[in-house]
Parts: structure tokens; C-alpha cells; sequence
């Protein structure tokens, strides 16, 4: 498709998702209490991408409800940014692996889990490792489609959406975008991944309130992708389970706090992770929220003992030009 129409279909896509997603944000509750406490100053990663931890308390609900964010700022509009994601072993069945693996085996500068998948079960070991799962909702790698639009396996939750996704398209401009339309999306994409629900869009909150406390609903660590209105600024941001974690609202109301016109909820609880390549391999910045007493036996040899990083379906990379290697 020349790229004069690309625009243009994807103008029409979010003029009419645009009054949708208002009508839904008029009926949510009002906005949700939070205050931004003790931030650090804003360290270069790599070129384009910054790093930055921040506390976060609500105080909406009671008991109130805190966390640490992991707030990455990413230059997608530099031209020096590329998204990978995880492909499947074969016909769309992928094998649990460590978000961490995931960055080492395609030298990506950083990584976090991306879509809920249908065996979300298992803290790390050997033994556990590669065992076949399936993604809910869309995912694509390397412009393959590794799972389709909508896609609801056995295991995943059958009434949440699984239609809000993260995309790269073949010229490197990045979006978020509905997915569950009646058609597969025909854009040239390149990279894909899900959520389980639209946080923010069109700049209003759409994180879905609920009084559950299930883990779920109620606060927890959660991953989050956020894109601002210009579309040249990604946030990838985890939150902490230490202290209580954030509910869906909350998470919406921080990536709004960021200047996100869209965001949305990756998988998160224990599957939450963020690590950046390092030195030694690599290194997390966010804390697992597994304690280590939970785990399985099997680490690998430069993985923190102290931490309890999840077997996950599937992760998403960033890769920075000129650090380490781009995905072919």
C-alpha cells in the first residue's frame, strides 16, 4: 500500500475508534488519585533511551496503593529504534522462555514479557523451560504473524478484549492500535504485541475499575507500553508488586502522568520484567516480584539468585542502532 494511502486508512481507523474510546472514558470513574514521589534524575541507557525510577502512591481507594515505577523513554521517532518480539517454535505454539533469554539470544538492548499467554504457571526451571504455550491476542515477529487477531486459547480469559496492541510498521513508525477489527489489519507490519486491555486513549483513561481484589483487578506489578501523541515517544514502564502495586485505573492514570495518548496493559503479577543488556550479560531493572524462596531450581549461571524471573510466552525487544545487532 503506497504510503499516501497508509495514512490515510489508518486516519479513518482512528476517527471512528477515537469516538468509541471517548464514549467508553466518559463512563469510567472519576480520575484516579495519584502522586509522583522522589523521582531519579533520568539516565542515558543507550542513545535514544533513558531510564528513570519514580514512587507512585494512590490514595483513591484505601488502603492506599504504592509502587516503584520503571519508567523507559524510548526515541521511536529518531529512525535508530527497532521492536522485536518472540517467535513461535512452530504453528503459532511458542515455548516458555525468560524475558532475560529472550535478550541475550537476539542481542537486544533491552527487554520486557509482552501478551498473556494460556500457561501462565510457572516460576523458572530447567525442566519448565520450552514447554508449549500459546499467546492470547495478536503478535507478530519479523512480519510473520505468529498469532491472530483476537486469538483466545484455551487458558486465556475469555472476556477480556486482547484487542489493544503495540505495532511497528515497515517504514519504523510505531503505533497502538485497536486489533480485533472484522478484517485482519493489512498494514505492512513488522512487529506486534498485545495487551490484555486499552489503558489511555485519545488521551483519556480507559482503565477498566473494578473493587476485585483478585490479583488481576487489584494491585499488582504490572508492564505497560504507552505512545505519545506525536507517535516518536514510547514508554515501557514496570511496577513494582513492593509496597501493593496498582490497580488497571491507576496504571492508566501513570502512563497519563507520562504524556501517553495511548497505553496499554501487558502481562504482568509475576510475569512483570524489564532488563537491559549489560556487561555481564544482562541486568534488571525492575524487581521480579517473585521472592526467590518460590522458585524452582534451574537458573542460569547470571541470573540473580535473589530474584524469581517467570517463564513467559512471549517478550519484546528493543534494539538501538549500533548496539549489538538488529533483527534480520
Amino acid at each position: 500500500m503506497p504510503r499516501v494511502m497508509l495514512r490515510a486508512a489508518l486516519a479513518f481507523v482512528f476517527a471512528i475508534l477515537a469516538v468509541s474510546a471517548a464514549a467508553t472514558a466518559n463512563a469510567q470513574p472519576p480520575p484516579t488519585n495519584c502522586q509522583y514521589q522522589n523521582p531519579t534524575s533520568p539516565q542515558t541507557l543507550f542513545p535514544g533511551v533513558s531510564y528513570q525510577a519514580v514512587t507512585v502512591v494512590c490514595s483513591a481507594q484505601q488502603p492506599q496503593h504504592t509502587t516503584l515505577a520503571h519508567v523507559l523513554s524510548i526515541d521511536v521517532g529518531s529512525g535508530s529504534i527497532t521492536l522485536d518480539s518472540s517467535a513461535a517454535a512452530s504453528s503459532a505454539t511458542f515455548g516458555l522462555t525468560l524475558p532475560s533469554q529472550f535478550l541475550t539470544a537476539t542481542k537486544a538492548a533491552l527487554a520486557v514479557n509482552a501478551n498473556l499467554f494460556a500457561a501462565n504457571c510457572c516460576y523458572y526451571s530447567a525442566a519448565q523451560q520450552g514447554w508449549p504455550t500459546q499467546l492470547c491476542g495478536w503478535q507478530v515477529s519479523g512480519g510473520v504473524t505468529q498469532s491472530p487477531q483476537g486469538a483466545k486459547p484455551t487458558g486465556c480469559q475469555a472476556d477480556y478484549p486482547f484487542n489493544a496492541s503495540l505495532v511497528q510498521m515497515k517504514d519504523g513508525e510505531v503505533r497502538i492500535l485497536y486489533s480485533n477489527t472484522p478484517q485482519a489489519i493489512e498494514f505492512p507490519v513488522v512487529t506486534a504485541v498485545t495487551g490484555s486491555h486499552m489503558l489511555v486513549f485519545g488521551g483519556k483513561s480507559l482503565g477498566p475499575f473494578s473493587g476485585s481484589s483478585t490479583d488481576f483487578f487489584g494491585p499488582n506489578a504490572r508492564t505497560l507500553a504507552g505512545l505519545s501523541k506525536d507517535r516518536k515517544t514510547l514508554w515501557l514502564v514496570a511496577l513494582d508488586k513492593a509496597s501493593t502495586g496498582l490497580t488497571l485505573d491507576e496504571a492508566a492514570a501513570v502512563m497519563l502522568h507520562q504524556g501517553a495518548a495511548a497505553a496499554i496493559n501487558l502481562d504482568g503479577g509475576g510475569s512483570s520484567t524489564m532488563v537491559q543488556a549489560s556487561t555481564g550479560g544482562f541486568a534488571f531493572l525492575n524487581v521480579p516480584p517473585d521472592p526467590a524462596s518460590d522458585c524452582l531450581a534451574g537458573y542460569p549461571d547470571n541470573q540473580d539468585p535473589a530474584t524469581c524471573e517467570r517463564l513467559v510466552g512471549a517478550s519484546l525487544g528493543i534494539h538501538v542502532a549500533g548496539q549489538g545487532s538488529w533483527p534480520k
